[in-house]
């Protein structure tokens, strides 16, 4: 390499680290336009990557930098951005295209790898920093969740609230939210085996500490072969209030592994288990959703649709007086409908008594800085509620700790919103935060509103000064 070819690439790296640090000290705004330079850098970008890793088949951000380009600026709004032109998933299936891209290129041999990797570390610069920029638009304009826990949350925070994370994890992206979420304690992974390593579990976390700040978290992974033992340390650990479980119940033949149902049982005495009900577009008895439906669709065909029967198997087998199974329903990111891909109750009367809507269509994570849909993030927004109403309920009972379990889940169950959909599709109804607390504090309440108020007066008068 010649002095005067080094020195271009030197500058060209120092120009992109130049506009990365600037990018992130001052985003755009949604109200900005991107330039048409900013349009043709994108596209050359990734005409770039698709040749370095010989890529020649159809893939979705050409499609994607194409409905970029005709944003219509004027018209941003969160109906606009997330229900019409679905900006939520575009930066997922961004990184999910630039993941493989970086899968392909570490297949090439290693000289091939070293001559290729600074042109193609620029182009996956650029394309990052238009997922970036996406995702800021989105977040501009995004409702947030819509669980009425304005009270709740400004009064608990989870402190001293055990929560296990039962998913998979990417223990580096768990390092850093560990030293992200400072007000919070998450324990260090209890791996049961060597499951594989995925940011599930992370994004679960984000979904939880969004809400409750100030949770414990303890993340537990599994193989299907460890199930036992990850479930028997759950049993173990008496101190754990909650369990958030998206992962799937365990089967044995097709059918209920009578050992985790035992086990899940157990726990279910003591602990609140946030259970996703699934995203199979049908409902228990896997019939088609009617929102599906009337848009012409079949089943999704989810992968763990088989979790639909083992549900069905359980819900008979609970004590109904040590029920504190919480079934999550994903509701669309403005709570006017089911979403899209939800499993829904049906006319299973054991499903609809135990479940409860929450909008998890877009929530964004922090540690992948993505937004994610799915009922795996409608079951940790159960998860965060129930914290808090953990907490509430220790300070004002504290002599009564052995009822929190059923005293939060009975509050929740009992103080839902009302959907104008049936209770075969959204169960119980949407999650009412504030109300639940009214039913955790009793008499208390009135002392206890007078105390948000002055917080919420004190917070206002920090956030004009």
């Amino acid at each position: 390499m010649n002095y005067k070819s080094k020195n271009n690439k030197i500058n060209n790296i120092i120009k992109i680290l130049v506009s990365f640090l600037l990018f992130n000290m001052f985003p755009l705004s949604a109200a900005e336009y991107p330039s048409s330079n900013n349009h043709l850098e994108n596209q050359v970008a990734l005409d770039t990557l698709k040749r370095i890793t010989f890529w020649t088949w159809e893939e979705e951000v050409s499609a994607l930098l194409q409905d970029y380009n005709n944003i219509d600026y004027e018209n941003i709004s969160a109906n606009y951005v997330i229900n019409e032109i679905n900006m939520h998933r575009w930066g997922q299936e961004i990184t999910e295209f630039l993941d493989l891209a970086t899968l392909l290129l570490s297949f090439q041999s290693e000289e091939y790898q070293k001559s290729n990797q600074l042109e193609f570390e620029q182009a996956k610069s650029i394309i990052n920093n238009l997922r970036y920029t996406i995702n800021q638009i989105v977040l501009s304009v995004h409702p947030s969740f819509n669980l009425n826990y304005h009270s709740l949350t400004n009064i608990y925070k989870g402190s001293n609230i055990k929560i296990a994370v039962f998913d998979l994890f990417d223990p580096v992206l768990l390092a850093k939210q560990i030293e992200h979420y400072s007000n919070a304690n998450i324990r260090a992974i209890q791996n049961f085996g060597d499951p594989v390593e995925l940011n599930h579990g992370n994004s679960v976390i984000d979904v939880i500490l969004a809400i409750a700040p100030q949770a414990t978290i303890i993340p537990i992974s599994a193989e299907s072969n460890t199930y036992h033992q990850a479930m028997a340390y759950l049993e173990s650990r008496i101190d754990i209030n909650i369990i958030n479980m998206s992962r799937a119940f365990l089967a044995v033949d097709n059918e209920l592994d009578p050992l985790f149902s035992q086990q899940l049982t157990n726990i279910l005495s003591r602990t609140i288990v946030t259970k996703s009900l699934g995203n199979t577009g049908t409902d228990l008895d896997e019939n088609v959703t009617p929102l599906r439906q009337s848009l012409g669709l079949e089943a999704t065909g989810n992968l763990f649709s088989y979790d639909l029967a083992l549900i069905k198997e359980f819900l008979p087998t609970i004590n109904a007086y040590t029920d504190h199974l919480l079934l999550a329903i994903n509701i669309d990111t403005f709570a006017q409908q089911i979403a899209i891909s939800a499993t829904i109750p049906g006319h299973n009367t054991l499903a609809i008594s135990r479940s409860l809507s929450t909008p998890a269509d877009a929530v964004y994570s922090w540690s992948t800085g993505n937004f994610e849909s799915g009922s795996s993030f409608a079951a940790p927004q159960l998860a965060a509620i129930s914290a808090l109403l953990w907490q509430a309920y220790l300070e004002h009972h504290p002599q009564q700790v052995p009822h929190a379990a059923n005293k939060v889940a009975q509050a929740l169950k009992i103080s839902t919103r009302p959907s104008y959909l049936s209770s075969f599709n959204t169960g119980l109804g949407l999650v009412n935060a504030d109300k639940a607390l009214e039913y955790i504090l009793g008499r208390q309440l009135r002392i206890s509103k007078s105390k948000i108020y002055s917080q919420a007066k004190e917070s206002a008068s920090l956030t004009n000064n």
